[in-house]
């Protein structure tokens, strides 16, 4: 797992706690904020609202979502930003709200089942002035309607489903440009919270037109939890699993008992609460087994184990991988002219790469060496202080 994942994971918990800390805790000489700024994003912690600005893109027609980011969907949601979904994502964990589970299936083959968005529920209002410039509102979902005007079930409250931190350290949401999804996206932010289909003939989702301010107006949007949001049953977080065993949450590596502690306080909070496992793909089967016993012991009963990638080819590990992989570059070194790439470099790579593979077994090996004389000398200490020794300097009473 690279320290990049890791870093952009635990920056959207700092963000909102230390931000939050700040507002509520200023200097004495200072009075406490009104509203904490991220970017474009606005997050009013007295009132409990996080908001944003963005402009009216589409008017009629199917939707897939709501809200996209800047120039990126604009055919198939009403709304676009230049606020960053990541800084929504974040304004959404000040007001101490837990991302939730995306719409997902549950079992395998002819006994799986679809669920439903789930998590945190939030209220969605937009604000604008109309071309008289008199201020306007309505709830998010009065803008929504089936084909011809046919009625539809339209979302009373959202889902902060919170997208995800994909390897490498890319947020999903800004990588696919979407924020709040109409047809259950789980890249999204802010997800309806029912079953709703992107698949084109079972599209069910229109622009309500003679609802919707026209074209290139400005619109607020403004997101407000529902009450108890903060301790909703659904959520998710994220145990990330380094090659080495280390498990971190937000950034932080914990111990097995810190572990079991932090799952404890999870579960108390979201009693439903769902746990992404996240391995290196170098991880060690029994280490992701361990993790997943240890949070068993905290109460989590819902898991999602995935398994990364190296970022790097796997070096031979037996004596017939690393003949075959010879093989392998010396037919690359005689065809090189065949190649997109020239073999050369890559080789320069890969040569990089045994080198830290080298230091880092070498490392492992004066650990494991400070480890046995360590436990050599505890083994000693043990030994003199359980055997007594004779008087007359010989075997000890019961020997031979």
């Amino acid at each position: 797992m690279t320290r990049l994942l890791c870093a952009t994971l635990s920056l959207l918990a700092s963000v909102a706690a230390g931000d939050a800390a700040d507002a509520k805790n200023p200097p004495a000489s200072q009075p406490a904020p009104k509203v904490v700024r991220n970017g474009q994003v606005r997050v009013d912690l007295k009132n409990r609202q996080v908001s944003f600005d963005t402009e009216v893109c589409l008017a009629e027609g199917a939707l897939e979502f709501l809200l996209v980011q800047w120039q990126s969907k604009t055919h198939e949601s009403i709304l676009h930003t230049k606020a960053k979904a990541s800084h929504i994502h974040a304004g959404l964990l000040m007001l101490g709200l837990a991302a939730g589970k995306p719409a997902r299936w549950s079992g395998l083959q002819m006994g799986a089942r679809f669920l439903p968005p789930a998590g945190a529920g939030l209220k969605l209002d937009m604000v604008w002035k109309d071309a008289d410039g008199k201020s306007q509102s309505c709830q998010a979902g009065k803008w929504l309607t089936g084909h011809d005007d046919q009625e539809i079930e339209r979302p009373e409250h959202w889902i902060f489903i919170g997208s995800d931190i994909l390897p490498g350290g890319r947020y999903w949401a800004e990588l696919d440009g979407e924020i709040i999804s109409l047809t259950n996206f789980p890249s999204a932010v802010i997800d309806v919270p029912f079953r709703s289909s992107s698949v084109n003939d079972q599209r069910g989702i229109y622009a309500n037109t003679k609802e919707i301010p026209s074209l290139g107006t400005k619109v607020e949007v403004v997101i407000t939890p529902a009450a108890g949001a903060e301790n909703a049953p659904d959520a998710r977080e994220t145990v990330l699993i380094d090659r080495f065993g280390h498990r971190l949450v937000n950034g932080q590596v914990l111990t097995e008992d810190q572990l079991e502690q932090w799952a404890s306080k999870y579960i108390t909070a979201h009693d439903r609460g769902m746990v992404v496992i996240r391995a290196d793909g170098l991880t060690r089967v029994w280490d992701i087994a361990a993790t997943q016993s240890i949070l068993r012991l905290g109460g989590v009963r819902e898991f999602d184990i995935q398994r990364v990638r190296p970022p790097w080819d796997i070096l031979p590990r037996a004596a017939d991988q690393a003949k075959h992989a010879m093989a392998q570059w010396k037919d690359k070194f005689v065809n090189y002219r065949d190649l997109l790439e020239d073999p050369g470099r890559e080789a320069v790579r890969t040569l990089a790469q045994i080198e830290a593979e080298l230091r880092q077994q070498e490392a492992h090996k004066e650990l494991l060496k400070d480890y046995a004389t360590r436990l050599k000398a505890a083994l000693a200490t043990y030994k003199a202080t359980t055997q007594p020794a004779s008087s007359t300097g010989g075997p000890a009473e019961g020997g031979n």
